[in-house]
């Protein structure tokens, strides 16, 4: 039986041994289901993230971590590719994988035109042709319906072309991941809006008259479904980290940090392909039996204490 477990789940079998008596004898049993070949527990690139950010931090944290990891799951791993239809299930040496993801991230481009290399083209990047072609007149306005659209697209206020809004855009997604509090800002505008859209019955109205049989009781999130446009080859990929998302957006069990709220989708992801998924985290456990429920999957999502609901199972 395959079980997925949460980085805070490897974390507490990693410190068994210093944990009260009651902790200790539920990781305890925990670990031996695992070494006894009773369940089998993956590991995937979603863990690799929660790592880096530790190693960002303290670069001694990361030794004892991959060494746990790999113990426990003697490098299986789960991985949907950059553009395949299905995830991958493989055996692949947790230290490789992770040195070779510290190398993406360390060499991550700081700006857009750094994005593409274009050495071939000498001094001149074709990204600057798009400083030629001037953005609509209708965008304008929208810095006057609301201040999120300045602190948005800043460049593209001044310089309005095509190519100021693609640096916005990629600037804006940058600091998303690691300014806290404009995530915070960016999520607010979004419930915001949302809920404008939501109240709009006249929009609701048409949307409706486009879809006969589209039931009238759907919400905004539900409608959205009929216009997702498609972010991977894995439609249950694109179905499971856009779910999630969604129901963070509602408010309850919310994640104030974006990097956080990914990497839990993207462990409710990876899970989805286990019959268990093991999490100590309140927010991605509820966020993610949500998600499960709504699309139909059949994990089940437990805490470490309710180890007895998977031992039924075996």
């Amino acid at each position: 039986m395959n079980v997925y477990l949460d980085l805070n789940i490897f974390d507490r079998i990693e410190k068994k041994d210093k944990l009260s008596e009651i902790e200790k004898e539920l990781y305890s049993e925990l670990y031996n289901l695992i070494t006894e070949g009773k369940i089998a527990v993956p590991y995937s690139n979603a863990h690799l993230n929660d790592l880096f950010r530790g190693f960002q931090k303290n670069p001694n944290y990361i030794e004892g971590h991959i060494e746990n990891i790999e113990r426990l799951t003697r490098n299986l791993c789960i991985c949907q590719y950059w553009g395949r239809k299905e995830i991958t299930w493989h055996f692949r040496e947790i230290r490789e994988f992770f040195n070779e993801k510290q190398s993406e991230w360390e060499f991550e481009a700081s700006s857009f035109l750094d994005l593409i290399n274009f050495e071939d083209f000498g001094d001149l990047n074709p990204l600057e042709m798009f400083k030629l072609i001037p953005l609509p007149i209708e965008w304008k306005l929208a810095y006057s319906q609301d201040p999120m659209f300045g602190i948005m697209y800043p460049k593209s206020r001044t310089e309005n072309n095509y190519l100021a809004l693609m640096e916005d855009i990629y600037d804006f997604q940058s600091k998303l991941k690691s300014d806290y509090s404009l995530y915070k800002t960016f999520k607010a505008y979004l419930i915001r809006s949302m809920s404008k859209l939501q109240s709009n019955k006249e929009m609701l109205k048409t949307i409706q008259s486009n879809f006969k049989d589209l039931p009238k009781h759907l919400d905004i999130f539900e409608i959205s479904n009929l216009y997702e446009p498609k972010s991977s080859e894995n439609p249950i990929y694109q179905k499971v980290v856009e779910t999630f998302y969604k129901y963070d957006l509602k408010g309850y069990k919310s994640d104030g940090n974006f990097n956080n709220m990914f990497d839990d989708s993207l462990h409710t992801f990876y899970a989805a392909h286990c019959e268990f998924f093991i999490t100590n985290d309140d927010r991605c456990k509820y966020k993610a039996e949500k998600t499960y429920e709504r699309l139909g999957l059949e994990t089940v999502v437990i805490k470490a204490d309710q180890l007895d609901i998977l031992k039924k199972s075996l």
